[in-house]
């Protein structure tokens, strides 16, 4: 192992560097090892650690004054571990003068301002604009967009597209959207009005699927964690498999793409004038099976619906109700066509299909 006979042996050392002031595992494995095989060395180890602790912490707050915090900083535990180590066989920081003072400033002089100004500060103030890179880096956030059961809102992203996020959803995407990229991660349904960009394309990631457009408008479903759904709009989009790249499906408005367990892309057509309902408040229900119909109630009002003698999935219901059609009202009216009773309380909802008769 590397000797270190003076304190800027230890100073000068890199990996001594990141050891103290990042807690780096590898490092700190190597110096507890050097510890223990250069114990009377330790205590001028420590002195180095101090010195660089010290200098570390006024670091982040220099301006003009950085070098004057320094010099104070390092005069203040001169002080501290002369008067405690009067005795010592050798120099706490190396040769100088009887008066702390002159101490302070032959160190600085002879030792300090030549390792550190020309050495270390320079390593420092690289090392400081490299972290200050990094850390601009790393603080680029998360920006997430929400809605809890029963709430529906619109969404202006900062490229200018527009989100219509459905209930029990989720949108998530960096603060530089719309700086180098247009990435954008859904969880739930959202209907997109995209902001044409010709160089910048729109993606949209929902489970497996990746969907990207220049300038359109479409809808994503992906509340079923095995199943996928888009449906395009306006324009053009590619719908492609994140697991396998080679799978991607261009869309024309009325074309969907639909990706299930077997993750293989499905395009299918549907009817544009009928879609997309739940944009407008309308509740609409196509030959679906009554369990979906319950998870769909729960999501529209926020209720907690619980039910009795479940029928069987060969039972589809079928169904439309306008905008601002009262959770009561849509049980009445669907309990009437397929003969159950309920009772609401608050947002509890208790559902009893009658026995066939």
């Amino acid at each position: 192992m590397k000797s270190y006979e003076k304190i800027e042996d230890f100073l000068e050392d890199k990996s001594f560097k990141q050891w103290v002031l990042n807690g780096d595992a590898e490092q700190d494995k190597y110096w507890k090892a050097w510890i223990a095989a250069h114990p009377s060395s330790a205590e001028l180890l420590g002195q180095a650690k101090t010195i660089l602790l010290e200098l570390d912490a006024s670091a982040k707050k220099w301006e003009p004054q950085r070098q004057e915090k320094a010099f104070l900083a390092i005069k203040d535990k001169i002080k501290s571990v002369d008067r405690a180590n009067k005795k010592s066989t050798y120099p706490i920081y190396g040769s100088y003068s009887s008066t702390i003072e002159k101490r302070v400033r032959a160190v600085i002089t002879a030792s300090l301002l030549m390792v550190f100004s020309v050495i270390l500060l320079q390593n420092f103030l690289a090392n400081e604009k490299e972290e200050t890179i990094t850390q601009i880096e790393k603080q680029t956030e998360w920006i997430i967009k929400s809605n809890p059961r029963g709430q529906k809102s619109s969404v202006q992203l900062p490229d200018g597209s527009v989100v219509v996020l459905n209930a029990e959803s989720e949108l998530r995407f960096k603060d530089d959207f719309g700086r180098g990229h247009r990435d954008i991660y859904l969880e739930g349904e959202a209907f997109f009005e995209v902001a044409s960009d010709s160089l910048l394309p729109f993606s949209v990631h929902s489970g497996e699927l990746i969907t990207t457009a220049l300038g359109t408008s479409f809808n994503i479903n992906s509340y079923k964690e095995n199943l996928v759904q888009v449906q395009l709009a306006t324009g053009k989009v590619r719908v492609s498999n994140a697991s396998e790249e080679s799978q991607a499906i261009d869309l024309v408005p009325g074309e969907e793409v639909v990706i299930g367990t077997d993750k293989q892309l499905i395009k299918n057509k549907f009817d544009l004038e009928k879609a997309f309902p739940w944009k407008e408040g309308v509740l609409v229900f196509e030959r679906i099976p009554f369990q979906e119909v319950v998870q769909v109630l729960e999501r529209w009002y926020a209720a907690e619906i619980k039910v009795k003698n479940m029928p069987p999935n060969k039972v589809r219901i079928s169904g439309e109700f306008k905008k601002n059609t009262y959770l009561k009202d849509v049980l009445e009216s669907l309990g009437y066509a397929y003969n159950f009773d309920y009772s609401i309380k608050n947002k509890a909802v208790f559902i009893q299909f009658k026995a066939s008769e």
